[in-house]
C-alpha cells in the first residue's frame, strides 16, 4: 500500500511538472513569438529604408525638374555607362552624367546644394543644367548638345565622335 500511495504522489508530481512545464513552454512559445515577429518588422523595416537606386534617384530630380528621365538614362549610358566615374584623360569631369568642375560648382551655388561633390549633387546639376540649355535652345537635341561640348553647333560642323553619340537617340521621342 506505501508503494501504490508513493506511486500516486510521484505521479501526481510528474503530471504536475509536466503541466507546469507545458505551462512555461506555451509561454516561452509566446514570448520567443513575440521576438521573432519582431524581429521580421524590423527587417521589413530596414528593407523599406533601404536606399534608392541611381535610376530612383535620378527619375526623381528628373521629375522635379521637368527633363524627360528617358533621355537622361540614354545621356548616363553614354557618358559613363551609369558607373559614377572620374574623367581618365586628365579632364574634370565626374559623375555619371559626367559634369566638368566649373559647371558643377557653379550649379552647385545656383542650387544652393550641401555636402559637396556628391552622386545625387552632380545628378542634380547634371540634370538642371540640361534643363536649362533646354530653357535656352527650346530643343532636347540642341540642348544635349550643348551640355556634351558647350553650346550649339549646326550638325554639318559635328565632328564624327559628335555624330555617333548624338545618333545614339531617338530624338523624335523628345523634340
Amino acid at each position: 500500500m506505501k508503494n501504490l500511495s508513493r506511486h500516486i504522489i510521484v505521479g501526481a508530481l510528474l503530471i504536475a511538472s509536466m503541466v507546469d512545464t507545458s505551462f512555461v513552454n506555451r509561454q516561452n512559445t509566446k514570448k520567443n513569438g513575440a521576438k521573432v515577429a519582431a524581429i521580421e518588422a524590423k527587417a521589413e523595416k530596414q528593407k523599406a529604408v533601404k536606399s534608392k537606386s541611381v535610376f530612383e534617384v535620378a527619375d526623381s530630380i528628373c521629375q522635379e525638374a521637368g527633363v524627360p528621365f528617358e533621355l537622361v538614362k540614354e545621356i548616363g549610358e553614354n557618358e559613363s555607362g551609369w558607373r559614377y566615374v572620374s574623367n581618365t584623360n586628365g579632364g574634370t569631369d565626374h559623375g555619371d552624367l559626367q559634369v566638368i568642375d566649373q559647371t558643377y560648382w557653379y550649379w552647385y551655388d545656383k542650387l544652393d546644394l550641401k555636402g559637396g561633390k556628391t552622386r545625387r549633387n552632380y545628378l542634380k546639376v547634371a540634370i538642371y543644367y540640361l534643363k536649362s540649355e533646354h530653357n535656352k535652345y527650346d530643343s532636347w537635341k540642341k540642348a544635349r548638345f550643348a551640355y556634351g561640348r558647350g553650346r550649339w553647333r549646326d550638325e554639318s560642323t559635328w565632328t564624327a565622335l559628335e555624330t555617333k553619340f548624338m545618333n545614339k537617340i531617338d530624338w523624335t521621342k523628345y523634340d
